[in-house]
């Protein structure tokens, strides 16, 4: 049996973006068996994908912890899409044959196909560069986008909660909160949320751990919030929207893997450029501050604090375009 293992172990949104892999994978080989090593806490979004055999979950185990894992399985290829020196390690210790990973690292060695990609030019988006190293394997099938998977019983959960806390069943998903990444400021999601209501719509305002206070405070006196969830019921739950209006962030990914119609809010640092983050075509909009890429955020910038320069009559009209087109 030809085994896989494709591996990812750092948040969210990475992973989301790593999932167009599985789907390259298995049109080019059928027959093989694909594993894919998650982080703990990102690892629910493979779920129900009908092209994964299975899913191993990492929670910073050691390397000699990690190789007796995948030399129990039996792996003859691994292609690492987000490199450490563990993750390396482990695999060589593994004997795994086939050690596919980007090069340019120090500790290169421990692989024995190496792909150098230099992503930090943004010239490709980040799945394309995922599938990139699937080319040392003999892959040369065409660009797939990232795809999420929801079970029946998932999305009959999700309806009964819409139901059973009175959302109306056409609505908008907010989601003000992210990671690292620089946000569009509160009072502007929650202005944005008064003027889509007045448009005759529906808002539920979407949140994750440490980010109820925001939530609640976008949503005001007026917009729905939605309650806690774990990533699954997330997912489930954003799959009803009729659009979605997010940060650059995990749940963006989500909704764009979920073939949601999405307003995605970036800010201009080179890093978090949507060249490579972002996803395009009918049904979505990409928006960012009419002001130059920069490296880091500081208060002393001219354009400081440039995502204000976004106005909600901005999203909202972007909003109505992706709703048209979705």
């Amino acid at each position: 049996m030809d085994r896989l293992l494709l591996v990812r172990t750092d948040r969210v949104g990475d992973l989301v973006l790593a999932t167009s892999c599985i789907q390259g994978i298995k049109e080019k080989w059928p027959s093989w068996e694909v594993h894919f090593l998650a982080g703990k806490y990102a690892a629910p979004v493979l779920e129900h994908n009908p092209h994964l055999k299975g899913v191993i979950l990492y929670d910073g185990e050691g390397p000699s912890d990690l190789a007796k894992i995948l030399k129990e399985i039996g792996f003859q290829r691994s292609v690492v899409l987000f490199p450490t020196f563990y993750l390396a390690w482990a695999l060589y210790s593994a004997k795994v044959p086939v050690r596919v990973a980007s090069g340019f690292r120090w500790y290169q060695g421990l692989f024995n196909r190496r792909v150098y990609l230099r992503r930090s030019r943004c010239l490709k988006k980040e799945w394309e560069y995922n599938q990139d190293l699937l080319k040392p394997l003999g892959w040369d099938g065409s660009y797939r986008e990232p795809r999420l998977y929801l079970s029946p019983q998932e999305l009959d959960w999700a309806w009964d909660l819409v139901r059973g806390e009175g959302w109306p069943t056409d609505f908008v998903a907010l989601y003000p909160g992210g990671g690292k990444e620089i946000h569009w400021p509160p009072p502007f999601f929650r202005e944005l949320g008064r003027m889509i209501q007045d448009r005759g719509l529906g808002v539920v305002v979407f949140w994750g751990p440490g980010e109820e206070d925001l939530a609640r405070y976008v949503a005001g006196d007026g917009l729905k919030m939605a309650p806690y969830t774990d990533l699954r019921q997330l997912m489930a739950l954003l799959s009803l929207s009729k659009a979605m209006v997010a940060n650059n962030t995990g749940p963006m990914h989500i909704g764009a893997a979920l073939d949601i119609p999405l307003v995605q809010l970036f800010d201009p640092r080179w890093g978090c450029n949507p060249q490579r983050w972002g996803h395009e075509g009918p049904g979505r909009r990409v928006l960012m501050p009419s002001v130059p890429h920069c490296r880091k955020c500081s208060p002393g910038c001219t354009f400081y604090p440039c995502m204000e320069r976004l106005t909600p009559e901005e999203v909202l009209e972007a909003l109505e375009e992706v709703l048209d087109e979705g």
